[in-house]
């Protein structure tokens, strides 16, 4: 803790100034500058500025990151579809030959009877 010798030395500085202007300085303050700055207060003024380039370059590649992990997985999920619907096409098609097939000999087998003009009600 400071000592009060500085600080009232500070305080008679700002004062004698504060009556006669023309002697202040103009980078002049009215404050005592003697006093060091606390730990907590020299961290957040040194350590946090310069991180703040940091935390933008981190959130700039976790964000690309994200990107490119959304767009694999969405080519994933098209590739899958994609093979899905080849699988889905190839069983219709397997589907109707069967139903071709049936159908041709089922008329082979079967002859039409020829269909009377006249039908008794």
């Amino acid at each position: 803790m400071p000592s009060t010798h500085y600080l009232l030395a500070g305080l008679r500085a700002c004062r004698s100034s504060l009556q006669n202007p023309s002697k202040r300085p103009s980078s002049a303050r009215c404050y005592a500058t003697t006093t060091p700055k606390s730990r907590h207060g020299s961290f957040y003024s040194d350590t946090l500025p310069a991180m703040i380039p940091v935390f933008l370059l981190g959130s700039a590649v976790f964000l690309g990151l994200q990107l490119t992990q959304l767009k694999l997985s969405h080519e994933k999920f098209i590739d899958e579809a994609t093979a899905r619907v080849a699988e889905l096409e190839a069983e219709i098609e397997a589907l109707q030959q069967q139903r071709a097939s049936e159908t041709q000999t089922s008329s082979q087998a079967e002859p039409e009877a020829p269909t009377s003009r006249w039908r008794w009600w």
